[in-house]
């Protein structure tokens, strides 16, 4: 009896020795490789060139800004403007060729339409999509890379208004539904533009990069 009570109490410590060996090797594993762990709120110059780990939230000192229609996002990390135009489409899959409107991201030709009269696109957009960082992010005592901040973060919807807008522009574009769009937004014609944002928002973060004298760079600056 004695004999089997010590076995059962050895064969107990031998699986929570597993346990606790496979939990530390988890660890080992998602802690990110030679990654320091640093308290933001000061700059220590022994770690400079090292991998260091921090977190806190993002700050945005200067804000995305879309500098050709004047939309600004005070809160995020980056803005991403969306661009789309109107244009017909040649589906020429059977006899004869269709037509048809639909919005798309690129300029589509229509030149080289089989029946291009009444289906004329415009030969180009007045600007793209585009994407504009942050111009300063700080984390404590620390200036961000604002790609190191946006990785792995989702972007979200960002509705806009023509208030918003330069006000040489206000006149081009108006309020569809959180977008911008020319034209008759409840009947809209070939050449009309809808425009869109999305941001990455800022918050909490862990984050893990290069010290460079005050900034935390991406392991890619390297």
């Amino acid at each position: 009896m004695r004999n089997a009570r010590v076995g059962l109490v050895a064969a107990l410590v031998l699986v929570v020795g597993v346990v606790l060996a496979w939990q530390l090797q988890r660890a080992r594993e998602r802690a990110p490789a030679d990654a320091a762990p640093v308290d933001g709120a000061r700059i220590d110059p022994a770690n400079e060139g090292r991998r260091v780990s921090l977190r806190g939230r993002i700050e945005v000192v200067k804000p995305p800004h879309d500098t050709e229609l004047g939309i600004e996002a005070r809160d995020a990390i980056a803005l991403v403007r969306e661009v789309e135009m109107l244009q017909w489409r040649e589906d020429c899959s059977s006899e004869p060729c269709s037509y048809r409107l639909d919005w798309a991201a690129q300029p589509i030709r229509s030149d080289a339409f089989r029946a291009p009269g009444g289906h004329a696109n415009p030969a180009s957009m007045p600007f793209a999509t585009a994407r504009f960082d942050a111009r300063e992010l700080k984390l404590g005592a620390f200036r961000v890379d604002s790609a190191l901040a946006a990785a792995s973060i989702a972007e979200a919807a960002y509705p806009v208004r023509a208030a918003m807008l330069a006000p040489n522009l206000a006149a081009s574009l108006r309020d569809c539904d959180g977008a911008l769009c020319s034209g008759d937004a409840s009947a809209p014609a070939a050449g009309d533009l809808r425009v869109r944002y999305r941001v990455v928002p800022t918050g909490e973060r862990s984050l893990v990069g290069v010290q460079r004298g005050d900034r935390l760079e991406s392991d890619a600056a390297r």
